[in-house]
């Protein structure tokens, strides 16, 4: 599957207010009646990186499919050795202003 900011032309960090816009861009731009595979290429793309808690999982762990338990501990405990923030910021559980 194919990176769901490209297929938006969007940047990693872009807010909800930029994907959700850029979307609907796109919706008007190709729509199912017209082009139904790139229809549903983007409709893919902004269902994987809607959700802001999503979103932020996606960009933490970038998990793929096909990798093993292992692999995603290995990656895991890498990325929290060199990591500059909170755990708990990370997996959400910090509370919310």
């Amino acid at each position: 599957m194919s990176d769901p900011y490209e297929v938006l032309g969007l940047a990693p960090g872009s807010s909800d207010a930029e994907i959700r816009r850029r979307y609907l861009e796109l919706v008007r731009q190709f729509p199912p009646e017209r082009d139904a595979e790139r229809f549903a290429a983007i409709r893919g793309a902004y269902d994987q990186i809607r959700d802001p808690v999503e979103r932020m999982r996606k960009r933490l762990f970038d998990v793929d499919d096909g990798d093993s338990w292992e692999a995603i501990q290995a990656d895991w405990n890498r990325r929290l050795r060199n990591a500059r923030i909170p755990v708990d910021v990370l997996l959400g559980l910090a509370e919310r202003q």
